[in-house]
């Protein structure tokens, strides 16, 4: 995606306490963090989609066929930084983010490996992005080093829908939830932006979701994760499966992320926030190479999440 900002400069600007980064009435101008007091800090909020193309949203690609109001609304009125990189899978592109490192040189060269085998994990000498912001006096919301609350799964290809064999968690512990998970990480993080406005604590609130991100429709398991009201909107503009599902799913969360900017401004919030937008390492398509029943669109670009090109 071409809405964010670039990790090493993000970092950069968050150490030197400058956010000068994003318009449209999000934080356009605050102060050095350091200088600021507790309730004037800056907030920020940052969205990560998963497996999104990029061409899958019409801010972008007018090829597309899925609708993304939202989207189209940050980049018209914020900042697209367009020489922005990521890694081809989405650990590494995320610990270099939180880092400012290349994944190489933070130990998340590859996806998370268990805990027994060390040998692809952050290393435990690098502090990452959330550890500066409690420093500077931030609460911090979703997990690992330097957060204070988490609320999702560790792992990947979680099912969007509750299932007692994959419990979520909060923090340490399991957790049981009802409804489907795009609807889960935006009430809990909604939640978290207002605990913190109610005591007039400047936060960190980091929402990854797992949309795009299979388990979708398939051949084989012709289930859908996506919910009926989008669902049923694309079938009628006669969408097909599996893209169908693909569709369904990423415009649930564009309006997620919607319901999110909307609190901003019901508390009065977006003057002072930084709202980040992108995409971890756009999609994962039907190629061969990629070996997967995948419907994403990188719009003009051959390259895609694990794909490879053939020398010669």
């Amino acid at each position: 995606m071409e809405i964010t900002v670039s990790r090493r400069d993000f970092l950069k600007y968050i150490g030197m306490g400058l956010t000068t980064l994003v318009s449209s009435g999000y934080a356009n101008t605050i102060k050095p963090l350091a200088q600021e007091s507790k309730s004037e800090k800056p907030n920020i909020l940052l969205i990560v989609s998963d497996d999104q193309g990029w061409g899958d949203t019409t801010c972008n690609w007018k090829n597309t066929d899925i609708d993304t109001p939202v989207m189209d609304e940050i980049a018209k009125t914020g900042v697209r930084f367009t020489q922005f990189y990521v890694n081809p899978l989405c650990a590494p592109t995320r610990a270099s983010f939180f880092t400012g490192q290349y994944s190489m040189e933070n130990g998340m060269w590859r996806g998370p490996s268990k805990a027994e085998d060390n040998d692809r994990i952050v290393k435990s000498g690098v502090r990452m992005l959330p550890q500066f912001l409690k420093k500077a006096g931030y609460r911090t919301g979703i997990f690992d080093r330097g957060f204070d609350e988490f609320y999702g799964f560790l792992g990947g290809a979680h099912p969007y829908t509750p299932t007692a064999a994959r419990a979520l968690m909060h923090n340490s512990r399991p957790y049981q939830e009802d409804l489907h998970l795009t609807d889960y990480f935006t009430e809990k993080a909604m939640f978290f932006i207002r605990d913190c406005a109610r005591k007039k604590n400047p936060f960190f609130c980091y929402v990854p979701y797992n949309a795009v991100h299979g388990p979708l429709w398939r051949t084989e398991r012709p289930k859908p994760s996506g919910k009926k009201q989008w669902l049923e909107k694309y079938a009628e503009k006669g969408v097909d499966f599996p893209r169908r599902d693909y569709n369904a799913i990423l415009e649930h969360m564009d309006s997620s992320v919607g319901r999110l900017l909307n609190l901003l401004k019901t508390l009065k919030l977006q003057e002072n926030t930084l709202v980040i937008y992108f995409s971890d390492n756009g999609a994962c398509l039907m190629t061969p190479e990629t070996k997967a029943n995948y419907p994403g669109n990188n719009g003009p670009f051959r390259g895609a999440k694990a794909a490879h090109t053939k020398a010669g």
